[in-house]
């Protein structure tokens, strides 16, 4: 999963490269699963939902066909798919 290198005291996570419209897909996703959703959400939980949600909408803007991402916030954003797939 997401597995990182020491080099030093240097921490360098690794990068994964994803299609920008399957990106904004999943967010959707995400996004309306967690409006529906009753189960309440951590503040951290939401900002970094927020930082995605940014993320998205600059690449679109700047017509991105791709972005790079460290694989732990992908991780972190398929926890919150299995979250709101329970509701």
């Amino acid at each position: 999963m997401g597995s990182s290198k020491t080099n030093g005291s240097v921490r360098t996570e690794k990068m994964v490269t994803l299609k920008t419209d399957l990106f904004k897909d999943r967010l959707n996703r995400v996004y309306d699963r967690m409006r529906h959703s009753s189960q309440s959400r951590h503040l951290s939980q939401k900002e970094f939902f927020d930082y995605l949600w940014e993320l998205k909408e600059a690449a679109l803007l700047e017509g991105k066909s791709s972005l790079e991402l460290p694989q732990n916030w992908l991780d972190k954003l398929e926890e919150e798919e299995a979250l709101t797939r329970g509701n």
